[in-house]
């Protein structure tokens, strides 16, 4: 018998049911919200508010509106995961559909950027495995999109592609591309993307470096992009996994631990209007190709120029083009690897606040409907928040110094003062007990977090980590906005994925010494004001001053697992395509390094002495138009000095020069093995006794 295809959201929900969801959600926050300020308002003015006291209740209605809005996602969130969602996407696909063949083409798409290469393909791998085993593969392609402008790993990825492709007879359906300008980074690669050869794919599934999705996943998200012909966006919600370090593991267990409730409340607001986050997503590529084209920012960076959060803007323009843009929290099939230090958060921290900046002016640019605007809004103001925390802290300290019944009201806990207190500690904790206790309740919590006795450990243990960290975000944040309201824009820099096991002692303190200082002078005004509120402000000061041992701590390779704490189901009973990734990783082939003189132009170096390499180098660059001869001549010149003075004498940007050249790199294989020692420099003498003692086959005789 065949079952009958379930309705779909656009059937099940009217446009009313969607303003009844939005508006319960908005009442709540209000209600709360409207409840914090009165509070706060009655503590600071028992006699008349003044103009300190004022600027304290203005700056403290979006902090509370904040904490309202986190509160009440994880409560709704809390409710309606209990229950099966009709408005998770994947609750509309029948057993039929499910078994049913694809018919759209599909592009998955990694842009990378000097990442760990074998990070990369082994992934791409197991993604290509997933979908054979599920028999789709025959619908997907794969492309791997560099800008890596490290010659090493440029040399490296073809190598890696080309062995990639010979053993899964990928040929044809693996491809690597080395864009010659990374104009744009990122989004600026996808966009490339999209104009060569989006035309011919149905869908695009943009993912990360780091990413992974099943082949199931992955073949049910184009299912779904068919049966509902007005999406244009189906987001997942990644799991992390893969984390060594303790500050690694604490934030992959909170997503674990947490995450699913937030995703639901989230879906529950957003429905037909959620953001994306740029990778582990599916996007119906002809609406995205013709309205998803990002504007320049007028003026210049940081908040001009080219747009960083490409995502949100992405998202918004889908919508604004007739197209839904939905949120799909799935609890399997899609994971992604996070930052392993506070470091490395506080890196990518600072290229995310700048991007969520240069929101403040599409604000207020036509055509936005209203979620897209609250989703600006909130990236905003998730930056916005930490020097508005900092500035209410200061008010709070002048304002405790100052003579007067007002510095009692924060300094001793006048009633409303305390009844606020209490009800600011019940929005922080109550998700977190509650989702606790439903965790607690699963009959398979062994599996999922090793025991019951660990899991609350580790709900203890996360609290006093991110007691700590919070404060530390919030000085880090502050100046970042700060960095960006006065022009400083930011690099592109590559992101490291995993932790080598060395703690970098030298750039946490020299990170971390002035505002531990900062710190400690506070804590002793403080405790002039008042000692009463030197004890109220201290969990605040205690963390920052904590910072250099808490960065050094948390990076360190130790991190509980013996005693179970922070474990998840991912670590400890890894998914099929987390363990074949893992296990391929262990196994992965490792090169012997070069000696240090030659590590720095190791890639340059294979790419032009070894016979193989070259060809395949040269087979993978793009004709160039014909060169006006001050082009020639110029790369010439290059060419020879490199032989005569080696590449340590030419800067990156000539060494790429010089490599983006076909016909230039054949010459100069052809010239460093048919040259007289004499007439090479020291560098590529070395080098060539270094490959003819890796190889055993010197090549020399082949030109002589």
């Amino acid at each position: 018998m065949t079952s009958q295809s379930p309705p779909t959201p656009s059937k099940r929900f009217s446009q009313a049911s969607i303003r009844r969801r939005r508006a319960t959600f908005f009442t709540a926050v209000l209600i709360t919200l409207v409840a914090g300020l009165w509070l706060m308002g009655h503590s600071l003015g028992r006699h008349g508010l003044n103009g300190l006291e004022i600027a304290m209740l203005v700056v403290f209605t979006p902090l509370f509106y904040q904490l309202s809005t986190g509160f009440w996602t994880a409560i709704i969130g809390l409710a309606v995961s209990r229950k099966s969602d009709p408005l998770n996407l994947l609750n509309t696909l029948s057993d039929d559909d499910r078994r049913a063949d694809l018919s759209a083409s599909t592009a998955i798409i990694m842009p990378v950027y000097n990442e760990d290469v074998s990070r990369i393909f082994e992934g791409l791998r197991v993604i290509y495995q997933s979908l054979q085993q599920e028999g789709q593969l025959a619908h997907f392609d794969f492309f791997v999109l560099s800008d890596s402008d490290n010659p090493n790993k440029w040399v490296e990825e073809e190598l890696a592609w080309l062995e990639l492709c010979r053993q899964l007879d990928g040929f044809g359906r693996i491809f690597y591309r080395k864009r010659r300008k990374p104009i744009n980074r990122k989004s600026g690669n996808v966009s490339d993307f999209c104009r060569r050869w989006g035309k011919r794919y149905r869908y695009m599934v943009v993912l990360d470096a780091d990413s992974i999705m099943s082949g199931s996943l992955l073949a049910n998200m184009v299912r779904i992009m068919e049966k509902h012909p007005a999406a244009g966006i189906i987001q997942t919600a990644p799991r992390v996994f893969g984390a060594e370090t303790l500050f690694g593991r604490v934030m992959q267990f909170a997503h674990a631990a947490y995450g699913e409730p937030f995703m639901a409340g989230l879906n529950y607001l957003s429905m037909g209007n959620a953001t994306f986050w740029g990778h582990n997503a599916i996007i119906r590529l002809k609406p995205f190709i013709e309205d998803c084209a990002l504007p320049e920012l007028p003026g210049r960076e940081p908040f001009g120029g080219h747009i960083l959060s490409h995502d949100f803007v992405e998202s918004a323009l889908m919508q604004k083009a007739g197209h839904q843009v939905w949120l799909l929290p799935v609890d399997e099939g899609s994971y992604e690897e996070g930052p392993p230090t506070l470091l490395d958060t506080l890196k990518r921290d600072r290229r995310w606040c700048q991007g969520n900046m240069q929101h403040f002016w599409l604000l207020f640019a036509r055509g936005w409907n209203s979620l897209a605007r609250l989703n600006f809004f909130h990236g905003i103001l998730s930056y916005v928040a930490s020097p508005l925390w900092f500035t209410f802290l200061v008010l709070a300290t002048i304002l405790a110094a100052m003579p007067g019944p007002s510095s009692l009201a924060i300094g001793q806990g006048f009633s409303p003062g305390l009844v606020l207190l209490f009800l600011t500690i019940g929005l922080l904790f109550v998700p977190k007990l509650l989702l606790l206790f439903r965790q607690l309740s699963r009959k398979d919590v062994a599996r999922h977090f090793h025991s019951r006795r660990a899991l609350v450990s580790s709900v203890l243990l996360d609290t006093i980590f991110f007691s700590i960290l919070a404060p530390i975000l919030m000085v880090f944040h502050s100046k970042f906005v700060i960095f960006t309201l006065l022009g400083k824009g930011v690099r592109w820099a590559e992101q490291r994925r995993k932790a080598d096991g060395a703690v970098d002692w030298q750039e946490s303190i020299v990170t971390f010494t002035g505002i531990t200082i900062m710190a400690v002078l506070w804590g002793l005004i403080a405790f002039w004001c008042s000692p009463t509120f030197a004890a109220w402000i201290s969990p605040v000061l205690i963390g920052i001053a904590l910072a250099i041992p808490f960065s050094i701590f948390t990076a360190g390779i130790p991190s509980g697992r013996r005693r179970g704490w922070f474990s998840t189901l991912e670590e400890l009973h890894p998914p099929p395509v987390i363990g074949e990734l893992q296990h391929h990783l262990s196994k992965a082939h490792q090169r012997s390094d070069p000696s240090p003189a030659l590590a720095r132009n190791y890639g340059l170096m294979q790419a032009i002495l070894d016979p193989f390499v070259n060809a395949l180098h040269v087979s993978l660059l793009r004709q160039r138009q014909r060169l006006t001869p001050e082009s020639r001549d110029y790369l010439d010149r290059l060419r020879k000095r490199l032989i005569r003075e080696g590449p340590q004498s030419l800067n990156k940007r000539e060494l790429s020069a010089l490599m983006y050249d076909p016909d230039v790199m054949i010459r100069l294989h052809y010239d460093l093995w048919s040259a007289p020692t004499g007439d090479l420099a020291p560098w590529w003498d070395s080098a060539i006794r270094q490959y003819n003692i890796l190889t055993r086959e010197p090549v020399t005789a082949l030109y002589r």
